[in-house]
């Protein structure tokens, strides 16, 4: 019985889940309410609000649900293609921008930077940039990959330097959603001096 229940949650959550993305994708976070959720879901508002406390919690949820798919694909994705850190790190970008957009467009990702600062103590604010920190040590299993090639030196730490490095696309990566005109071509040439200007001047 009671995996009858848990079963049963899971599958209210998944349509709360479905009915919000939707909701956001047409009506954008400011418009959509918990009620609108609830009344797509099939659920009553008590049952969105339990689950997941308030809007910000649902979007951050939603958001949640993208990210652990990416992540199931992105070593896959990745793959060991790029032999130096420039261009392993525009192409991390890239699927992550590629990713993140397909899923949801740039208005609701700007409401998504901004609860997962105001909402960062919250469990789905946790959730969130635990998921962040998972991206970043994909990054450094490809660094990994590239010291054991001679392509990045061992005294280096790859946690270190994947985490700079997620850190500095993932700037742009707010950059890159904060204005509707930026494109990722625009972004792509910005990483790009970004890091080789790093690795000019450690080079000194």
């Amino acid at each position: 019985m009671a995996g009858l229940r848990e079963q049963q949650k899971e599958d209210r959550k998944k349509r709360i889940l479905k009915a919000a993305k939707g909701l956001f994708a047409e009506l954008g976070h400011e418009r959509t309410t918990i009620e609108a959720i609830a009344e797509a879901a099939g659920v009553s508002g008590v049952t969105v609000h339990n689950y997941y406390g308030t809007k910000s919690g649902v979007l951050m949820a939603v958001v949640a649900e993208s990210d652990r798919a990416l992540l199931d694909q992105i070593d896959d994705a990745l793959g060991g293609l790029c032999d130096n850190l420039v261009d392993l790190l525009l192409h991390f970008a890239e699927i992550i921008r590629q990713h993140a957009t397909t899923h949801l467009d740039k208005s609701i990702w700007r409401q998504v930077i901004a609860a997962s600062i105001s909402d960062s103590g919250s469990r789905f604010g946790k959730s969130y940039h635990t998921l962040d920190h998972q991206l970043a040590l994909a990054l450094v299993r490809e660094i990994e990959g590239l010291q054991q090639a001679g392509r990045v030196a061992k005294e280096v730490s790859a946690y270190d330097l994947g985490k700079a490095l997620f850190n500095l696309q993932n700037a742009r990566f707010v950059e890159f959603i904060s204005s509707e005109s930026a494109s990722s071509a625009d972004i792509d040439a910005k990483l790009r001096r970004d890091i080789e200007s790093l690795l000019n001047a450690l080079r000194l």
